[in-house]
């Protein structure tokens, strides 16, 4: 059974969700807390239950202080879903991804702490669980933490508990409850110093002590973290302690952003209509050549998060083919789609391959450079460094760097 719970304060409604299930005697398969601007997500996979048990169970749910809204869904999430988060589903026709993919492989086998890196959207989440479902692991429960959802007073007791012996009450933190399975720490750096500390310690042995208990406690527990910038750079500002950062840059994964795997957007676009079309109950719609192009002419900042985005809007307007325009992308920012069949070839005669591509090339930088006029922005917008840019426009005399 999977259910999407829209609490006030998932943390808090999270420690009274994992414990129904405990009295309950419910088993899960995962459980992901998202906290956002607009509303706060628990999403629950449980053991597969009977139609009374469901009933029960969401009764309960909703009755527990802090919940607004409990609904049954058939997928968790786009990047959560136990379908879509195995290797043998991901796009993975660039050499990069392939080889991230390969290298992936051989972590999931492993005890070690895992640290998954990329931008925003780029799919650390589905990277992590799918790393869960390929090891030894994959029958044990795993639980994903937004580390920045974390409440800086409460961190501790969330994580590793609590018992308040005044008032003879205990509290099972995530890591006790994920015994034998795997912990997702999303966002890890940006956890307090103080709570980093603990998390090092932690990670030496798997022991810990309960918030105001002296018992030391013993768990088998996987550690993935994920970041969406390097954690040197957290270092170097002073953000991160430079000894959890050496005890988890041990096995890293570094995900390449969108713009740098074109060979798979195609195949992306293609697997996201299906998906989405699903969804909608529509039959998936059709999409030109050119719809494809202007796909391929946008950076994507956002990475898979954007551009599933812009094709559920695109699939949900469809009246008919998919309409560039209803990507809702800025038109400044896409590549001229047609620009290919505008080419001149004449004026390319008695010159060589790469004689023809330099002069292309210096005609495309020229054509930017007009929208673009800072070397910078320019870099941004065709997803190079700033210092190819600026080699680029010297060479070929263009703007300032003539």
């Amino acid at each position: 059974m999977r259910l999407a719970i829209e609490c006030i304060d998932s943390i808090k409604s999270a420690q009274q969700i994992l414990g129904l299930l405990i009295i309950e005697k419910v088993n899960f398969e995962s459980f992901e807390i998202r906290k956002c601007v607009e509303k706060e997500m628990t999403y629950l996979h449980t053991e597969t239950l009977c139609k009374a048990q469901q009933k029960r169970l969401i009764g309960l749910i909703t009755q527990l202080s802090g919940v607004v809204a409990v609904n049954l869904i058939e997928e968790l999430s786009p990047f959560m879903s136990n379908q879509r988060s195995e290797f043998d589903y991901l796009v993975a026709q660039d050499l990069k991804m392939k080889a991230v993919v390969e290298q992936a492989k051989k972590f999931a086998r492993l005890n070690a702490p895992l640290l998954i890196q990329g931008e925003t959207g780029t799919g650390k989440d589905i990277f992590a669980k799918a790393c869960h479902q390929f090891s030894g692991r994959r029958s044990q429960k795993f639980i994903a933490v937004n580390c920045a959802g974390l409440p800086k007073d409460e961190a501790e007791s969330e994580m590793f508990g609590y018992h308040s012996q005044s008032e003879g009450r205990k509290s099972v933190g995530f890591f006790e409850y994920a015994n034998g399975g795997t912990v997702l720490l999303d966002s890890v750096a940006e956890l307090s110093l103080e709570m980093q500390a603990k998390l090092l310690r932690f990670l030496n042995d798997g022991s810990f002590r309960r918030v105001g208990e002296d018992r030391e406690i013993q768990v088998d527990v996987r550690v993935i973290c994920t970041s969406q910038k390097p954690l040197e750079r957290w270092v170097a500002e002073g953000k991160m302690r430079e000894d959890l950062y050496h005890r988890l840059n041990v096995l890293v994964l570094n995900l390449p952003p969108l713009r740098e795997r074109r060979k798979d957007l195609p195949l992306l676009v293609e697997d996201f209509i299906q998906q989405i079309s699903q969804q909608l109950a529509i039959t998936p719609p059709p999409y030109s050549t050119q719809f494809v192009q202007a796909i391929l002419g946008y950076p994507w900042s956002g990475n898979l998060r954007e551009l599933y985005n812009s094709l559920y809007r695109a699939c949900s307007m469809a009246n008919g083919q998919l309409r560039i325009e209803d990507l809702n992308l800025p038109k400044e920012r896409i590549f001229e789609t047609h620009f290919v069949d505008e080419i001149d070839v004449d004026s390319f005669e008695q010159i060589s391959l790469e004689e023809c591509l330099n002069q292309f090339e210096a005609r495309l930088l020229s054509k930017f450079y007009a929208k673009y006029p800072s070397t910078r922005k320019l870099a941004q917008r065709l997803g190079l460094s700033h210092t190819a840019v600026a080699n680029k426009l010297r060479a070929y005399g263009i703007g300032k760097h003539k």
